[in-house]
């Protein structure tokens, strides 16, 4: 039950309620246990387990991710050397198809980029950093936006870039940073999948003394439950999500010095942003 106090504060409680009968009548005896220092301890507990639970969860999870980095590296050299031999060999050959040269090319420099990508995941986990350096925003978000919007275009996404031409340079590790932005496009690239309208906006701006980057789009949107929880590990909307990216988003970002967080689009959809210190040079002109 609920017990209230003479203050008009209210109080879990135990009232067990006890019958008497003598020779003037019967009488009822309360007895009343406040159960407030119990429920906080069983409720203190829960997290307790829940945390314990989560962190087990996370330990398995680098270690997982740890030792996929360790096994892929290998294999990925071996494709980008297979695809380097194959090119030298095209470009021996007469009246070759120079789509051909160009395909592998890039191929190349695919496998090439997938072995930094987890070689940089690797060193992470492991040191919980990267390596920095002064980059120029522009090209760093056109460069990630290029690879994950292959195809887009021919699904009738209207892409639109809003780049600040007094922004450009920026300390981040690249390689991290264009993973997440790779990630935030293709989230809302699925996002916008059964839409009528498909437009992607991608932005950059100073605020708060920081980098800015936003990546809006004209989806489904977020719901306030799924907003807060969203860049928790293991936590998803989708069918098929594992609930890693965003998870790992954050950590990046947060080890960099910013932050990442999502806010409804004005219309439809929902908007992702993240910060980014600015170059020492930047920070005098913003």
């Amino acid at each position: 039950m609920v017990g209230q106090r003479k203050d008009g504060t209210t109080f879990p409680m135990e009232l067990a309620v006890g019958e008497v009968h003598s020779d003037h009548g019967r009488f009822f005896t309360g007895f009343v246990r406040d159960l407030t220092d119990h429920q906080e301890s069983e409720a203190r507990l829960k997290q307790l387990q829940a945390e314990v639970v989560h962190i087990s969860r996370l330990s398995a999870m680098g270690e997982m991710a740890s030792a996929l980095a360790h096994e892929l590296n290998q294999p990925l050299s071996a494709i980008a050397n297979y695809l380097n031999g194959a090119r030298r060999v095209m470009e021996r050959e007469t009246g070759r198809d120079p789509r051909v040269v160009e395909a592998l090319e890039k191929a190349s420099q695919q496998a090439l980029r997938a072995g930094d990508i987890i070689r940089r995941l690797r060193d992470f986990l492991v040191r919980g950093e990267g390596e920095r350096s002064v980059e120029s925003l522009a090209k760093l978000v056109h460069e990630a936006c290029g690879l994950a919007l292959v195809g887009a275009k021919e699904g009738g996404v209207d892409v639109r870039y809003e780049i600040d031409p007094h922004l450009d340079r920026v300390v981040v590790d690249r390689i991290q940073i264009q993973q997440v932005l790779v990630n935030l496009v293709r989230n809302a690239l699925e996002a916008m999948h059964d839409q009528p309208r498909r437009t992607l906006t991608v932005s950059t701006y100073v605020g708060d003394d920081m980098a800015e980057v936003s990546v809006a789009d004209t989806g489904t949107g977020l719901d306030a439950l799924a907003a807060e929880r969203l860049f928790q590990p293991f936590v998803t909307t989708k069918p098929q999500g594992m609930g890693v990216g965003l998870s790992i988003s954050r950590t990046i970002i947060e080890a960099h010095g910013g932050r990442i967080w999502t806010e409804p689009n004005p219309g439809s959809g929902a908007i992702f942003r993240f910060s980014v210190r600015l170059a020492p040079d930047e920070e005098s002109v913003s």
